[in-house]
């Protein structure tokens, strides 16, 4: 199970993105900006390569609000998308 408490915050996503992997499925968390305002962006795709090596096709991502609750629903999201997509993998 992916737990980020204590590892990233509003004031963190602010600065920088967030990256870690977890059992074969690696992930980005990251702030994303538009006229529509701030998001929260979580990206989830497939190891053993990092972000920018990996085809397009084969990520997945979900928006949520740009707050505290928002980075407690990415970390939710990504990991209901590891356990449909990675869970029965042993």
């Amino acid at each position: 199970m992916i737990d980020l408490t204590g590892m990233i915050s509003i004031p963190f996503l602010k600065k920088t993105v967030f990256t870690g992997s977890h059992r074969g499925m690696n992930f980005m968390v990251k702030k994303v900006s538009d006229d529509d305002g701030d998001r929260i962006r979580a990206i989830a795709w497939p190891g053993p390569y990092n972000f920018a090596m990996t085809d397009d096709e084969k990520k997945v991502s979900q928006d949520v609000p740009f707050s505290h609750e928002g980075i407690l629903e990415a970390v939710k999201w990504l990991n209901e998308h590891y356990e449909a997509e990675y869970g029965n993998k042993k």
